[in-house]
């Protein structure tokens, strides 16, 4: 118990050493991901579920495999938000890969929404990988660790 209540601590206690965007983004991932991770799936009373147009209950819902994979894709997103926040080196991919996703499903459908959608990837990549505040920000997690 005390060590998920530390890990509580540390998810919304790093953000003073994050750089202000990167913090954003690593907040929206938070705010939305842990919530939907602990509350989500359990079964509401007045809750209706509904796939492709059809009406569920909640055992048809959990049959599905929507809500294992749902359930799943939540917890490692909110895995990935731990890590973030312990510094961990490859959580940085795991953020980039998320947000670069919704910027590309997005950006589908058109020709000028590619282009667009290039050039924010472009520039996520670079924000994530080659900015100052960001290579400190895990360089002084790397520095501590050994």
């Amino acid at each position: 118990m005390r060590l998920l209540l530390n890990n509580f601590k540390i998810l919304f206690s790093s953000g003073k050493k994050m750089p202000s965007f990167f913090m954003y983004l690593y907040g929206c991932m938070a705010s939305a991901f842990i919530p939907i991770f602990l509350f989500g799936f359990w079964p509401w009373p007045s809750a209706t579920y509904e796939l492709n147009g059809e009406s569920l209950s909640y055992s048809d819902f959990w049959l599905s495999g929507f809500a294992p994979l749902a359930l799943m894709f939540s917890a490692l997103m909110s895995y990935v938000c731990l890590c973030c926040a312990k510094g961990k080196p490859w959580s940085r991919w795991g953020i980039f890969l998320f947000w670069a996703t919704v910027i590309a499903l997005m950006c589908y459908g058109s020709l000028f929404g590619a282009v667009i959608g290039f050039c924010l990837i472009g520039s996520l990549w670079y924000y994530f990988f080659e900015s100052v505040g960001v290579n400190r920000y895990y360089q002084e997690f790397s520095s501590a660790n050994t």
